[in-house]
């Protein structure tokens, strides 16, 4: 999907000029993974730190997930430039936790993850393709939509995953977290599948000319049009979101205290 949006070369480039110096793409890429251990490191470390030294982890953070950034920029692939999809939720996850311990407002941050899944599947459909062209701020949009969307990501294990002892009876926790396992696992399966037939519905030129062998299966994978599964899981982000105002009015009638802080005083 990026690709087919982004202004990036069929192939990518196999000398890169990085900071004054000429690289090679492999030696371009060791750095770019070193960055994001750096971003990742730092960010995680820094949530379990004192004041100070807290500031100046998550400052370093920030510099080298910008300095990633631009080297993901010069790699010019779309794979580069996904990666930072981790990064942001490596650094929030914890801190997210210990806000859900301290204050409570699971569902809420459930709520708040979906419409971030919403917003982010939904700019990448309608508004990352008016940038096409644009070298500059296609690529600004999409680091952007992608940390955001690693983000909310992050919601959902700070907030569900502690929310789970409330809802179900102790005795029965160990196959309440098998059966959310279970049913991801299923989604990991079901929706790269879903995703394929509505490109292929969505894109019958294309898969004709794939038939015909007039374009081969990676020429076309770069020239689809994949506005529809980009509705399509924004749509899932919006039945989560419904079932988070489900869970929203089960608490407030039964007092299960989803939004109420794990620790108390």
């Amino acid at each position: 999907m990026l690709q087919c949006n982004l202004t990036f070369p069929k192939e990518a480039p196999e000398i890169i000029s990085l900071f004054g110096m000429e690289l090679k793409a492999a030696t371009v890429g060791i750095i770019s993974y070193v960055l994001m251990l750096v971003v990742a490191a730092t960010s995680f470390i820094s949530n379990f730190q004192k004041r100070n030294l807290k500031i100046g982890l998550l400052a370093s953070a920030v510099i080298f997930l910008i300095i990633y950034c631009f080297v993901a920029t010069k790699r010019e692939t779309a794979e580069a430039i996904f990666a930072v999809f981790p990064l942001l939720a490596v650094g929030i996850t914890p801190i997210l936790g210990n806000f859900i311990d301290k204050k409570g407002k699971a569902a809420s941050m459930l709520m708040l993850g979906s419409i971030l899944l919403i917003v982010c599947h939904l700019t990448f459909a309608f508004v990352l393709p008016l940038f096409k062209g644009q070298e500059l701020g296609g690529v600004i949009l999409s680091f952007g939509t992608i940390l955001v969307l690693g983000a909310s990501f992050s919601l959902v294990p700070a907030s569900l995953w502690p929310s789970v002892p409330k809802l179900v009876d102790s005795k029965v926790i160990g196959s309440a977290y098998a059966l959310i396992f279970w049913i991801q696992n299923i989604g990991l399966w079901l929706f790269p599948l879903l995703i394929g037939k509505i490109l292929d519905n969505s894109n019958p030129e294309i898969l004709a000319q794939v038939k015909e062998g007039v374009l081969t299966s990676k020429e076309a994978s770069v020239m689809y049009n994949y506005t529809n599964p980009l509705i399509m899981l924004a749509c899932l982000g919006a039945v989560a979101l419904l079932l988070g105002f489900v869970l929203k009015i089960v608490d407030k009638k039964k007092g299960i205290g989803l939004e109420l802080p794990n620790i108390k005083e």
